[in-house]
């Protein structure tokens, strides 16, 4: 039981982070399911993706209320998503888990690059075919229409599913630039992603279920300690400078990588 409440904190904190920085929490969820509870990679990634249901779900809520999301946008990117998260929680069957741990310590390594120099360009603007017209005027944060090539919000919602499938992370890691990059207001950026990520995480986590890949005590501790933290954040996010917080977590996720690494693979 004092394992399970030294969880229970621990993604409390994790979903206060998420929800402010819009990327789920899977980024932190897999590591420390792995490194301080000794669940197998395989296993942490399903039951990162279940909790993360619970947190994007409680802070989407939140920002549903502060009405910065916007719903266009979320669908486009959702559809995608939804199926090569599917896709790639099947493919994890046919990887070692220290292939798995390598392609996760990867992941981090580039969201933590992202996080720390924001003029790399991971995501970069696909411009070609037919685009919509959003204003987010509604908001007060933006007043002028911003021209969305739906193909954009297509390929990068079917990259972020894939790698959320795969690695057990939320997908936010691409949801968020790709709406960033084309102007998109970074609270209304943050919002939409998280929305996306909900459908994204059923998905992978239901594949991971039916593949035997899930630690349901686990699933309902992070659930409960995210669902608070994840409405913590979400209140808190209008007043809180999400740039400042992601250098400090870009730090962080680079040495949790190398961390896994030399755990997972060199250990």
């Amino acid at each position: 039981m004092f394992g399970y409440s030294i969880a229970f904190f621990i993604a409390g904190g994790i979903g206060l982070i998420a929800s402010i920085i819009g990327m789920g929490g899977g980024f932190l969820y897999v590591p420390t399911l792995t490194l301080l509870f000794g669940l197998d990679q395989k296993t942490a990634v399903g039951t990162s993706l279940a909790a993360m249901i619970f947190s994007s779900s409680t802070a989407t809520l939140i920002y549903w209320r502060q009405k910065k999301i916007l719903i266009t946008l979320a669908a486009l990117l959702t559809l995608p998503a939804m199926i090569f998260s599917m896709l790639g929680s099947l493919i994890t069957v046919y990887f070692d888990a220290r292939i798995l741990v390598i392609l996760f310590a990867l992941v981090l390594i580039l969201m933590s690059l992202q996080m720390l120099v924001p003029s790399l360009c991971f995501v970069p603007a696909i411009t070609w075919g037919p685009s919509i017209a959003i204003n987010p005027s509604v908001s007060r944060e933006h007043s002028k229409p911003i021209r969305v090539p739906c193909i954009h919000l297509v390929i990068w919602g079917a990259m972020g599913g894939l790698v959320s499938g795969i690695t057990g992370t939320s997908g936010g890691a691409l949801f968020v630039p790709a709406l960033v990059v084309l102007g998109v207001p970074i609270h209304l950026a943050v919002a939409t992603s998280l929305l996306t990520i909900i459908p994204t995480s059923i998905t992978g986590a239901a594949t991971h279920i039916a593949l035997g890949n899930i630690s349901l005590p686990y699933v309902v501790v992070y659930g409960a300690g995210a669902v608070l933290g994840a409405f913590a954040g979400a209140s808190l996010a209008p007043r809180i400078q999400a740039d400042h917080i992601k250098r400090v977590f870009g730090i962080l996720l680079i040495s949790i990588a190398l961390l896994m690494i030399q755990q997972k693979i060199l250990g």
